[in-house]
């Protein structure tokens, strides 16, 4: 296999599952640019778009509004509404975490609450579905979360692609994190990435499979993750 158009025949004779793999792997090993380019118009660049925000522009913009934002490398993204179905994903999932982990020194979040890190220099925050923090988890003025241990992410068509490219991959960039996962909406599956695996993805397609989260000792099934879908 010597020419690019042999590549992208192999590349097409792959099953999804393994373009899948490949895509990570490239982000990873090969350095693509998957970290944070995605395009501002993908889920709403806040207008009139400019060069740079910063994190305090950020913060006060967040403070005067009803809406929920992101921030990534000074530019500052508007969240959608989440669809019934992305809530009930979301709502499985906290309520097992929640009563896993009741008495125990690690609390499961939503996106009401925010993680900050840095990606290759770049200030990054986040606003992750589902996640998981451990002891001391804000900043030195109590309001951005720093150090969690797991996230979870319910992908919708608007925000797939960021979601499985550029933010699985940005996520690794947090010393905290041990465990990323990806929950597809439409159909019965999710996709595991490890730090003590590497980040390669593990995908579970069947409804009778268990989510091993081994960051917070909990055997998740995934019959218990889409509980309430038709």
């Amino acid at each position: 296999m010597s020419t690019l158009h042999e590549v992208k025949v192999a590349v097409k004779a792959l099953s999804r599952a393994d373009r899948t793999q490949l895509l990570d792997w490239m982000a990873v090993e090969l350095d693509v640019g998957l970290f944070v380019t995605e395009p501002p118009g993908i889920y709403g660049a806040v207008e009139p778009e400019r060069d740079f925000y910063s994190i305090e522009e950020y913060l006060a913009l967040e403070e005067g509004s009803s809406m929920a934002y992101e921030y990534v490398a000074g530019q500052i993204y508007a969240m959608a509404e989440p669809s019934q179905s992305h809530e009930t994903i979301v709502e499985n999932a906290y309520s097992a975490l929640l009563v896993h982990l009741r008495g125990g020194p690690c609390r499961a979040h939503l996106a009401s609450r925010r993680v900050r890190f840095q990606c290759r220099g770049d200030d990054i925050v986040y606003r992750p579905d589902v996640w998981v923090g451990c002891g001391d988890e804000r900043d030195s003025q109590g309001r951005l979360v720093e150090a969690p241990r797991l996230v979870m992410e319910v992908l919708s068509p608007s925000t797939a692609r960021i979601d499985r490219r550029e933010k699985s991959v940005n996520y690794r960039e947090i010393p905290s994190l041990q465990e990323c996962v990806l929950v597809a909406r439409k159909s019965a599956q999710v996709t595991i990435f490890r730090r003590v695996e590497e980040w390669r993805p593990i995908v579970l397609h069947s409804p009778g499979e268990t989510l091993e989260l081994r960051s917070v000792g909990l055997d998740l099934p995934l019959a218990r993750i889409y509980e309430g879908l038709s």
